[in-house]
């Protein structure tokens, strides 16, 4: 479980760092609209929840490891 926490933290981390990439315009959004705001938002909010989601199973994955010892 250490291994998979490891994991997903490298994860949620390299996301956290693609949305403030996506955030400050140095990486293209990938979604094409019509707006030019609106792609970044998107991309940005997808890039944060992603490593939210990512994060938080990190820690579950710590607890749960640190629960069976």
């Amino acid at each position: 479980m250490r291994f998979l926490a490891l994991v997903l933290a490298i994860l949620g981390g390299l996301c956290t760092v693609m949305g403030i990439l996506t955030a400050v315009e140095v990486i293209p959004a990938f979604i094409v609209g019509a707006e030019a705001t609106s792609p970044v938002a998107y991309n940005t909010a997808g890039w944060g929840g992603l490593a939210v989601i990512l994060l938080l199973g990190c820690i579950a994955a710590l607890h749960a490891h640190h629960g069976h010892e």
